[in-house]
């Protein structure tokens, strides 16, 4: 991909050309183009090679979650969020450096052309994400059709696997959300004519504590909503196993209908919440407060939100039924909310609140900030 984009970067751009940087012009040379795309490129690389490392059982960081099995859930859970925390660490210093060069290079432009440099392969890596669902299924259905053992473990291997090459895929999207909210950002303080943001105006800095917040806010909802439809799901199971003569001994077919049903109204209705408050912020904030505080709410939910890692969980140390293997599986199902629902949403928060504030930024410039007009 580096010598593609070399290659169309020498052919289908001209040797230099002016771009405007927040009123003032700079000259950047196709080269140095190249540079910022190559620098978004390398920077999802590394962001690949270290969700690698945290969350495939081969390497000492999952083997390590999986060693802590055998004190109980409690240690597990510390040693997986431990774990996620620490995660976090190089990708975050992956994607400033790369910040850093494309915005010296070509300002903001720079930016939004490395979030492309990290983003153009995300075609493969969006392939290899189906790997893991259908390992999980293949392995669902050769645990109740009764097969080998054996099998079994395979399919494990094959889906451990695919666990690794998603949590990669979102690495990648959580990486290119920065690049592309901060060149959204930048858009936005253009467009709204603000010259500088100064964070110790109270103003601001009263935005940078509420955008730090929402993350936390949005994840809190969105991990509600699945604990709320596992809650209707488990219930619905039982009652259908009370009711129904036969179900347990195999000799009648559960209402598979009702159990769709639920995970499918509860996908749709209780994602509405979230994303009022997606919604909702910017207007709100940038109607009663003004741009100065919306611009605070804007870079304090990107420099939370993109600090979101979750770490997988690894294979037990046990045999299923064993205190270990029980662990375990408490210790996934309390991860894969944050993995699966929350983690991947936070992407769409600072990118979809980025979006909305650019389009009404001339709105919010000349008519926003009603209640420090009235006081």
């Amino acid at each position: 991909m580096t010598v593609g984009v070399a290659i169309v970067s020498w052919i289908a751009l001209p040797s230099s050309f002016t771009i405007f940087n927040f009123g003032s012009q700079k000259v950047v040379k196709n080269w140095q183009l190249f540079l910022c795309v190559g620098v978004g490129l390398w920077a999802g690389l590394i962001i690949g090679f270290v969700t690698e490392y945290y969350t495939s059982n081969a390497y000492s960081p999952v083997q390590d979650v999986a060693d802590s099995y055998r004190t109980g859930t409690a240690t597990n859970v510390i040693f997986g969020l431990a774990l996620g925390y620490k995660s976090v660490i190089i990708p975050i210093f992956a994607i400033a450096v790369s910040i850093f060069v494309s915005f010296s290079f070509a300002a903001m432009y720079g930016i939004a052309v490395a979030a492309l440099g990290m983003l153009s392969t995300i075609a493969t890596g969006l392939a290899i994400d189906a790997y893991g669902p259908i390992s999980d299924n293949a392995g669902g259905i050769a645990e109740m059709a009764g097969m080998s053992h054996r099998i079994r473990e395979r399919t494990d291997a094959l889906d451990a696997a695919g666990n690794t090459t998603a949590a990669i895929g979102k690495g990648f999207a959580i990486g290119s959300a920065a690049l592309v909210s901060l060149a959204l950002f930048g858009a936005f303080v253009s467009r709204a004519s603000i010259s500088t943001v100064d964070v110790l105006t109270p103003k601001v800095f009263i935005g940078l504590l509420v955008g730090a917040m929402l993350p936390y806010w949005f994840s809190a909802m969105t991990m509600k909503s699945v604990g709320s439809a596992a809650l209707k799901m488990v219930e619905e199971v039982r009652r259908q196993f009370n009711t129904i003569p036969g179900l347990m001994e195999g000799l009648a077919k559960p209402d598979y209908a009702t159990c769709v049903k639920i995970s499918t109204d509860a996908s749709i209705k209780e994602m509405i919440p979230p994303g009022a408050l997606v919604m909702l912020t910017p207007l709100i904030v940038g109607t009663f407060f003004g741009v100065e505080t919306l611009s605070g709410v804007l870079a304090g939910s990107l420099v939370s939100g993109v600090q979101a890692g979750a770490s997988e969980h690894a294979r037990t140390l046990g045999p299923k039924g064993s205190d270990p293997h029980k662990a375990a599986v408490i210790g996934d199902t309390i991860g894969d909310p944050l993995k699966d629902t929350s983690g991947p949403s936070l992407n769409i928060l600072i990118k979809l609140m980025a979006v909305e504030s650019l389009v009404f930024a001339p709105f919010f410039a000349t008519h926003g900030g009603l209640l420090f007009k009235i006081f």
